[in-house]
Parts: C-alpha cells; structure tokens; sequence
C-alpha cells in the first residue's frame, strides 16, 4: 500500500517489487543486482515490455547522476505505462478448474 501512492520509489531491481509499481503507475528508479541473471535481463525486459522504471547501474551511478535520475524520474508521465493485467490468478483457476 505504500508503495501505490509513493512520488517516487527507489529500489532493487526485483520482479514483485517493479511489477507492483508499474501495475500501480508509480515513477520508480530500480538497480539490478550486478550478477543476477534474472534482474540483469528478464525483469529488465518486461519492464521495458510495460516502458516502466528508469534502471540504473549501482557501481556506476554517483550522488549526482542519482539526483538527476531521480528529478528526472519523479517527472515522467506514468500514463505511458503499457497496462498491466493483475487477473493471472482468476485465469489459473479458471485453467486448473477445467482440469479437473
């Protein structure tokens, strides 16, 4: 709930976190973790499938191109997000009731 009406989040570049943020339209800065697999490429790649989060590298980013970052970022017009369908466990049941 905090994280729906935040002006700006800054986090590490985790699936739930980032997917929770551009389902809620929020601006957001995520740093990937330097030699995790899946945040380098699968989170980065759906996050650039729903055009959300502005990533930035840890080792490579001082105060000041965060600072920058984060103006810039607490700017962008969120209504560019691609929608995000939060329905995938009302499709699962459906699918598995089917199964049955």
């Amino acid at each position: 709930e905090h994280m729906a009406v935040a002006d700006l989040a800054i986090v590490q570049g985790g699936l739930g976190t980032t997917m929770e943020l551009t389902a809620n339209r929020r601006p957001f800065i995520y740093f990937p973790l330097k030699d995790h697999c899946e945040q380098l490429y699968h989170v980065t790649y759906r996050l650039d499938h729903y055009r959300a989060g502005n990533r930035l590298d840890y080792h490579q980013t001082g105060v000041e191109a965060l600072a920058e970052a984060a103006l810039e970022t607490l700017g962008a017009d969120t209504s560019n997000y691609r929608p995000y369908d939060a329905g995938g466990a009302a499709r699962a049941a459906k699918l598995i009731a089917e199964l049955l």
